[in-house]
């Protein structure tokens, strides 16, 4: 099984909203943001063991 890989436009949109951070002085929006991303990576770990288990259950 491959690897999962970003795409090239993926890392550069990574490259962009990370200079876009760093530039940034807000400190109320820095932490929005990292909540945000923290509820982005949870239902992310939601959907994959989701599809984990409808793959497992052999649907």
């Amino acid at each position: 099984m491959e690897p999962i890989a970003l795409t090239l436009g993926q890392k550069f949109e990574i490259e962009k909203l990370s200079r876009e951070i760093d530039s940034s002085d807000d400190l109320a929006a820095l932490r929005s943001i990292a909540k945000d991303l923290l509820v982005a990576w949870k239902k992310q770990q939601a959907a994959s063991a989701w599809v984990v288990r409808q793959h497992s259950q052999g649907l």
